[in-house]
């Protein structure tokens, strides 16, 4: 029986008392004033008797030996370990999106942009390609023609000195024919440098096709390799939102991520009070809240070395406490497994398999905050220090207890 409250002042026939009697919850101390003893001996007797038969009415348990899991649970989200992120070449509409959650393959479209500017400056720039190569094709033409009339002048001029030594042409004649052939000559090589200005001209004409037709070409975003479809983000974390058909992206901004979802791991976080119990590499399972009952093996893969403030999920915003982020990789590769799902994390940090045990219920604090239980043995009912290292939700592991001591879940309100 607890008693809650203040006796300030009690009247009874023939005197006049004052007294204080204070019970609390948790350690539950019952601390009585200066006026006890002016309280009447049936009030006493009735307190007694009431003490005694709530005790008697508190329920026991017995310490047991047996397997215990101690664990840190945390809730976190999926995501891949490897992935492919598709970023914006160009700061064009979105006029199309791949739907997200959709497994594509390489070269499966992923994005449209607008590209109608881009479609006019291509035209043209084939366009010009074409009358290049079309005058580099003429002066190819010129440049053969005069090379033939050069070698016909070259071939008659190297006839005519022998002719002229048997006198059958004049000297006037040879003279004549070598002059004409150095025009030629001259004359070509002034072809060959039209030909070369006209090469020159397809070369720049080709490379501005190149860079429109590349343009054009990048206004449809295909897949470099085979992955699930994931929409980034914008904005800040308070106002985030997902790319959508009709946004105008800058140049270099990530539209996309295609994740390897062959390899997942879940981003969590713990409490300062539990960095020192958690290791790299330490077992863990992991439960997703899309998938009730199944659970997938997974481990400790990094824990943070510097503490950050905690976003409070309520408000969006950093709250005052501490955390440490922590990554645990799935070791399953399962359909099921998608970036972004929220996930329930078990780290694993003590295996006992034969520990003594008492439930939590059992477990009290005195005044100087030590544990406590509250043994019942042949009737009687007494305090006693406990040592116990580690707990869970349910049970905590103890050292200085005998196996099937009876402890109270309750605490007794007097001994």
């Amino acid at each position: 029986m607890n008693y809650r409250g203040v006796l300030d002042k009690v009247s009874a026939p023939g005197r006049h008392w004052t007294g204080t009697l204070v019970a609390r919850y948790g350690r539950r101390n019952v601390a009585v004033g200066a006026g006890l003893a002016l309280i009447p001996v049936a009030l006493l007797i009735q307190l007694a008797v009431g003490h005694v038969g709530e005790t008697g009415r508190i329920p026991s348990v017995r310490v047991k030996r047996g397997p215990v899991t101690i664990k840190i649970t945390e809730s976190g989200e999926l995501r891949a370990r490897d992935q492919v992120t598709i970023s914006a070449v160009n700061d064009k509409q979105i006029l199309w999106l791949c739907p997200e959650g959709k497994f594509v393959h390489e070269g499966d479209t992923l994005v449209v942009l607008e590209t109608a500017k881009y479609a006019i400056s291509s035209s043209e720039a084939h366009s010009s390609m074409l009358v290049a190569t079309a005058e580099m094709e003429k002066a190819q033409n010129n440049l053969e023609a005069q090379k033939s009339k050069e070698e016909a002048a070259r071939q008659r001029y190297e006839s005519l000195p022998e002719l002229a030594k048997k006198g059958f042409v004049m000297g006037s004649e040879v003279e004549q024919a070598k002059l004409a052939w150095l025009e030629l000559k001259a004359t070509t090589k002034s072809y060959e440098a039209s030909v070369r200005a006209a090469s020159a001209n397809v070369d720049r004409a080709s490379k501005a096709e190149a860079q429109e037709t590349r343009k054009l070409r990048e206004g449809v975003m295909l897949a470099p390799r085979s992955g699930l479809v994931v929409y980034a983000t914008t904005g800040t974390a308070e106002e985030a939102k997902k790319i959508a058909v009709g946004m105008v992206p800058f140049q270099g901004m990530d539209l996309m991520y295609l994740p390897d979802v062959s390899s997942m791991l879940v981003d969590t976080q713990i409490g300062e009070v539990d960095l020192a119990k958690v290791r790299v590499e330490a077992p863990a399972s992991v439960q997703l809240d899309a998938y009730p009952g199944v659970t997938f093996k997974g481990e400790v893969m990094s824990v943070a070395s510097l503490a950050r403030r905690k976003l409070s999920r309520a408000t969006g915003k950093l709250s005052g406490a501490k955390v440490f982020d922590v990554v645990v990789r799935v070791l399953a590769n399962d359909p099921r497994l998608k970036p972004g799902l929220t996930a329930t994390v078990d780290i694993i940090v003590h295996q006992y398999d034969n520990a003594l045990m008492i439930p939590l219920e059992a477990v009290f604090y005195d005044e100087n905050e030590h544990p406590i239980v509250y043994l019942r043995k042949r009737g009687r009912v007494q305090a006693k220090a406990v040592d116990f290292t580690e707990s869970n939700d349910r049970v905590a592991v103890v050292k200085n207890l005998d196996p099937n001591d009876e402890v109270l879940l309750g605490r007794p309100t007097a001994l």
